[in-house]
């Protein structure tokens, strides 16, 4: 069954959007005003071109600390594939939601496909052999350039799940897998929003069985506070009772943790007052089930 990568990065996005700027962007997580922040419509203008409608992944509004009267667009798109021509798609998104909103945009890259690349952060457009009429820039985050162990003991959720797709070799993966558990731990995030990001996680990293019983080794060595919630962590996937079904018990886990992530991010979103189109397109809940937890939502 092939991923929704595009899904699960605006999902994990949308949700943890405060703490994603504060792991990977300080300064301008520091200088914004969050309490306020509003999400956006996506969808932007119809293509002349290609006919269809363009839809970038995260857009807010937010404000500026320094500056409450400063409206701030901030962009955020996950690319998860190597593409040619993505610096001029951020031209153009940029061009879009600028123009739509009429506020500055501040946009931001992921890029989270596998593969050391050094994406280009600009596109210029220009009169060939006279002058550049102007440049683009944006800025740019690529997991696969980072250090897990720059975020081992970050305690930020969007770091722990966002881990997954850094640079780490495959002798590490017991390591990594163990200092996003010890984190989570420390978290506290709540059942759903556990099950969402050790969802995302479990996506793009997942031990082996012989991995699982080293990962198990080491957590018997922790001090015994912690030793045994990592060893629990999460049961299904830890029932010793059950190894011979334990790659569909971390399947159903996953799935039963998502659905119910998915409900309570929807119940926020219909809270912001968001259309049941767009939250069945973040959630890929049915109009149906929508109507359903408005209802309950009173």
């Amino acid at each position: 069954m092939s991923i929704d990568h595009d899904r699960r990065f605006k999902v994990l996005l949308h949700a943890f959007f405060d703490e994603f700027l504060e792991a990977f962007f300080p300064k301008i997580y520091q200088a914004l005003d969050l309490s306020e922040k509003k999400f956006l419509s996506e969808e932007l203008f119809a293509d002349m071109v290609e006919g269809d409608k363009k839809r970038a992944d995260v857009i807010a509004e937010t404000k500026l600390k320094s500056k409450k009267d400063v409206i701030l667009i901030v962009h955020l798109e996950a690319q998860n594939y190597y593409q040619d021509d993505f610096s001029e798609r951020m031209y153009i998104y940029y061009s879009m939601i600028y123009l739509k909103f009429r506020k500055p945009v501040l946009p931001i890259a992921i890029f989270s496909y596998d593969g050391v690349r050094d994406e280009p952060d600009e596109f210029v457009v220009k009169v060939p052999h006279l002058m550049v009429v102007s440049a683009f820039h944006f800025l740019k985050l690529e997991l696969s350039r980072m250090s897990w162990r720059k975020f081992m003991n970050s305690n930020n959720p969007a770091a722990a799940a966002l881990m997954s797709k850094m640079n780490y070799s495959k002798r590490e993966s017991v390591q990594v897998r163990l200092a996003f558990i010890r984190q989570m731990i420390t978290m506290h995030l709540g059942e759903a929003r556990e099950s969402m990001i050790n969802g995302f996680f479990e996506t793009y990293l997942q031990l082996e069985k012989e991995e699982v019983d080293q990962l198990m080794d080491q957590a018997k060595k922790l001090p015994e506070e912690i030793r045994e919630e990592v060893l629990k962590w999460p049961n299904s996937f830890y029932d010793r009772g059950k190894k011979e079904g334990i790659e569909q018990g971390i399947e159903e886990g996953i799935e039963q943790g998502e659905r119910k992530a998915k409900e309570q991010f929807a119940r926020k979103l219909l809270q912001k007052g968001m259309g049941h189109a767009e939250i069945s397109e973040l959630t890929g809940l049915s109009d149906k089930e929508i109507i359903k937890l408005e209802d309950q939502n009173g």
